[in-house]
């Protein structure tokens, strides 16, 4: 008996030396709202919601107390019954094949990273559960374990699985959505209704039947359970990256509060983000380029046949295979809206879609953005005295005036802003800004000057420098999309 004393003082020891307040600390996902309140993304390392006990179903707690620790409300933290089942079994298989783990005993072990499979760390694990038993009632051991679990296809946590497999809250779970979650602690991933519908649902009616040998459900309700099919929500993307406006508010986050505290301290962050309007401009913006990409004269690349490729490379990756595609080379396009009155964003898109290509167009792409500039041209000329009415010439340019890439000019750089163009002549710069006339545009510009177009820019909110040349009256400098959405 002293000999046993002694052994086991050791490890009563070292379980006293862990910090019970860090039973309830973990990563959780901050959550992304628009401008109405309504979650439209997470970004998160652990994608978990911390709910507390009163938001779960009383039918998940008997679900999970039926499947994983049927004695959970007589023990006092350790099941010595079970403990001597489990080492007949592997005493007789000869390795540790059976833990008869009780759900506070998990609870010790994944709070403090006892994973190790010993009988060392079993005994610590075993005196610690003790010692949180002493501490902590059943319903926060029950609340801290199910927001710590995890449940496969990167769900931790009772609420992230109920929302991620099902779409529903977890207190509004069904008997077999709880007797499938439930199934899952045993393998997270093998038992996944994603990679294992069968095994799901058979895991699901083993648990349905525990439920009723402990007297949580009638057979009737267990019956009629065990009838249902099991149905699933298709699998989301698993990180999370579902558009450009999600990963530039993630991007927002990290800057504001750092790495770690964005995706693991469970945050709610609320955007200017319009999702409605949002929705609207992906959906338009790709039925646009897919208009154009079916006239006959385009002959590159199209989304439809480069998603066929991504698909097959996405599934090659899935089974371990590197994936062997390029960036896409179709047709692009970005929209971006602000609100005038604060300048918060309504909506962002990027690019066609962002599980294909991350590249931000709306804020990382450069181009001449073309006569969408010419307001600027009038800004600056009427800011320094001209005036609207102002009569100017529309007449045909000496290509070399416009000075494309130095002084001498290149035949035909720049043309007319239609086919059919018109010369009017002399015209006012009203109706010169109004019709988009470049001849016109250009003249304003040498009667302004470069130095005060670049003036106004800059205040407008253009970072960009302008080119040094006569052409950057009709926008061939690069520009973001930001830079002339804020300017505008």
């Amino acid at each position: 008996m002293l000999v046993v004393y002694q052994f086991t003082r050791k490890y009563r020891a070292i379980a006293e030396e862990f910090n019970l307040a860090d039973i309830g600390k973990m990563e959780s996902a901050s959550l992304i709202y628009d401008r109405n309140e309504q979650q439209i993304g997470k970004i998160f390392i652990e994608n978990r919601h911390p709910l507390p006990y009163s938001e779960f179903s009383k039918k998940l707690v008997n679900a999970v107390v039926a499947a994983e620790d049927n004695r959970f409300y007589d023990h006092k933290g350790v099941d010595y019954m079970g403990i001597f089942r489990a080492a007949i079994t592997n005493w007789r298989t000869g390795r540790i094949k059976q833990g008869a783990s009780t759900v506070t005993q998990q609870v010790a072990r994944n709070s403090f990273d006892l994973h190790e499979r010993t009988y060392k760390r079993k005994l610590i694990e075993m005196y610690l559960a003790e010692r949180i038993e002493k501490h902590l009632s059943k319903q926060k051991i029950m609340e801290i374990y199910l927001n710590r679990v995890y449940l496969g296809s990167g769900f931790y946590g009772a609420e992230s699985a109920a929302r991620g497999y099902f779409g529903v809250a977890a207190k509004n779970l069904s008997i077999g959505q709880c007797a499938m979650i439930a199934g899952l602690l045993k393998n997270p991933n093998g038992f996944s209704p994603w990679n294992n519908p069968k095994k799901a649902q058979e895991t699901r009616d083993f648990v349905l039947g525990r439920m009723k040998d402990n007297g949580f459900i009638t057979k009737a309700e267990c019956a009629d359970a065990q009838s249902q099919l099991l149905i699933v929500r298709k699998p989301a993307n698993p990180f999370n990256k579902v558009s450009y406006a999600i990963d530039y508010v993630r991007q927002q986050a990290i800057l504001a509060l750092g790495y770690d505290a964005a995706m693991n301290g469970g945050y709610r962050i609320y955007t200017t983000l319009d999702s409605q309007m949002q929705r609207t401009a992906e959906v338009s913006l790709k039925l646009k380029l897919h208009e154009l990409e079916q006239h006959e004269s385009y002959s590159h690349q199209t989304y439809d046949a480069y998603t066929q490729d991504f698909k097959v490379a996405e599934k090659a990756a899935k089974g371990g295979a590197a994936p062997a595609i390029a960036a896409p080379t179709y047709l692009q396009g970005a929209v971006l809206a602000l609100e005038n009155r604060t300048g918060g964003i309504l909506t962002m898109v990027g690019g066609r879609d962002f599980l294909q290509n991350e590249y931000n167009r709306a804020l990382q792409a450069k181009l001449p953005i073309g006569t969408a500039f010419t307001p600027f041209v009038y800004a600056a000329a009427f800011e320094k005295g001209l005036y609207p009415g102002m009569m100017v010439q529309d007449a045909a340019l000496d290509n070399r005036t416009v000075m494309v890439g130095g002084e001498t000019g290149i035949l035909g750089e720049w043309g007319v802003e239609r086919a059919d163009n018109e010369y009017e002549g002399l015209i006012s710069m009203r109706d010169a800004l109004a019709k988009g006339k470049n001849a016109a545009t250009v003249r304003v510009g040498f009667l302004t000057g470069l130095d005060a177009v670049k003036d106004v820019s800059t205040k407008a909110g253009i970072a960009s420098p302008l080119r040094d040349f006569a052409n950057a009256y009709l926008g061939s400098s690069e520009l973001t999309l930001d830079e002339l959405t804020i300017a505008y």
